[in-house]
């Protein structure tokens, strides 16, 4: 019987343990290696770091409970994205970002005695199972890959302070700005006041919604006005740098597509702006008031009531389908559609879908009340909302964000809206120095 060699007994266990050493250190040098280098990939790309290279030795950048805030008067800190311009409020722990639309992207009132997780503002902005919801969501370009969840404040606050937030809320991606926020910013000082009147996120413990007024000071409201509406979003972690350098005229990108939502068409010798995206047409605005011999025209809207009647002469209805469309040389790409002509009041808490779900067919029509209202430069013209059902009086959209109302009979600019098939639009790239074409 032969005896056991111990010696190659031990050097076989000695191998394979060797062998095994190799195996799981070597694995974890592999996979820590890529780690890194993948590290070095994102921080290389990353608009994270691009911003606080470029902000080493700005006064105006500055780490407040322990996020990186933009405050005062910062100028560098513009982005586009879903043709969209947005202010950077913020870098976040997680090396996400969070910012705000530069200007309202509609008016709505935020509605009496509620928060703003109950509000229907939360619903104008997001998603849900129910109809007309996530007006603004639905246009975003792709916002499951450049956006996460944004924190929603719901503490109640009676003094503005930048204490932070007790009680938050993580399952929307908008919401509107927090008044913690707003202070760390710079208040009233800061580059968030833009000469419009528009609603913050929180309410107080009375059940008052906290507004920034067109010339900066914090007040509250019951939530019964009509004002502007600043989208607040959260782009996703250490997000691509694309181009840019921040300033207004060289904004920071992060698409490498375009968005056909907020892009330029020209038909004609006119510009018009998409301001709704569907599955086969798209919705687009004037760029500009409606003119006669280069001249603003004005129009009363009717001597009756607030239904858009395209077959009544003498209604801006029937001027705007007759005398307008047939003075367009590209009136057969006109489509008709149905369009909003519902109603916008406090009987049911100001719930904009009433404005939105009374349609009317037509090819020719205005914005209504719940629509995403791009251009900040024209002000003061006919929207196809009234205060009622079949109402004498309409809303009309101010500079300040604040919306009037106007009698039907009295006269008004005008802003024409149309629909066009989607697929025509074949030359250009949407900006508006070279806006989409048909071919």
């Amino acid at each position: 019987m032969k005896r056991l060699n111990f010696q190659n007994i031990f050097c076989f266990i000695s191998f394979l343990f060797l062998l095994s050493c190799c195996i799981f250190y070597g694995t974890r040098f592999v996979k820590l290696y890529l780690a890194n280098e993948e590290e070095k990939k994102i921080e290389k790309n990353s608009l994270v770091k691009v911003i606080k290279e470029s902000n080493e030795n700005n006064n105006n950048f500055k780490e407040i409970n322990d996020n990186l805030y933009f405050i005062n008067n910062a100028d560098n800190n513009y982005l586009k994205y879903s043709n969209i311009m947005w202010r950077i409020i913020k870098i976040n722990e997680d090396n996400s970002i969070t910012a705000i639309s530069n200007n309202s992207l509609t008016s709505l009132a935020f509605g009496e005695n509620t928060d703003i997780s109950k509000s229907n503002i939360l619903k104008w902005l997001n998603k849900t199972e129910e109809d007309y919801s996530g007006i603004l969501e639905k246009e975003l370009n792709n916002p499951h890959v450049y956006l996460q969840k944004t924190n929603i404040c719901l503490d109640e606050i009676d003094n503005i302070n930048n204490n932070p937030c007790t009680n938050t809320n993580n399952d929307n991606y908008i919401s509107l700005l927090s008044t913690i926020d707003f202070a760390n910013m710079g208040n009233k000082n800061s580059y968030v006041i833009n000469d419009e009147f528009f609603y913050l996120e929180n309410t107080n413990s009375e059940k008052e919604v906290w507004t920034v007024t067109d010339e900066g000071k914090v007040t509250t409201s019951i939530g019964n006005e009509i004002m502007g509406i600043r989208p607040v979003i959260t782009i996703i972690p250490n997000v691509d740098y694309v181009n840019g350098n921040g300033k207004i005229d060289n904004p920071y990108t992060i698409e490498n597509e375009n968005s056909l939502f907020g892009s330029y068409v020209k038909l004609g010798n006119d510009l018009w702006q998409i301001y709704e995206v569907n599955d086969d047409f798209v919705r687009l605005s004037l760029n500009d008031y409606l003119k006669v011999n280069n001249e603003i025209y004005t129009h009363s809207y009717s001597s009756k009531n607030s239904y858009h009647n395209d077959t009544t002469y003498g209604t801006l209805a029937y001027y705007l389908n007759r005398n307008y469309l047939n003075s367009l040389s590209y009136k057969n790409l006109i489509k008709e559609k149905k369009w909003p002509n519902g109603y916008y009041n406090n009987e049911n808490n100001y719930d904009y879908t009433n404005s939105l779900n009374k349609e009317v067919d037509t090819k020719v029509a205005l914005m209504s009340i719940g629509n995403i209202f791009l251009n900040k430069e024209l002000n003061n013209y006919f929207t196809m909302s009234g205060t009622s059902d079949n109402s004498p009086e309409l809303y009309t959209i101010q500079k300040n964000q604040k919306v009037y109302t106007k009698s039907i009979q009295t006269s008004a600019k005008i802003v024409p809206t149309i629909s066009i098939d989607k697929d025509i639009l074949k030359k250009g790239n949407g900006t508006i120095e070279s806006p989409y074409e048909v071919e």
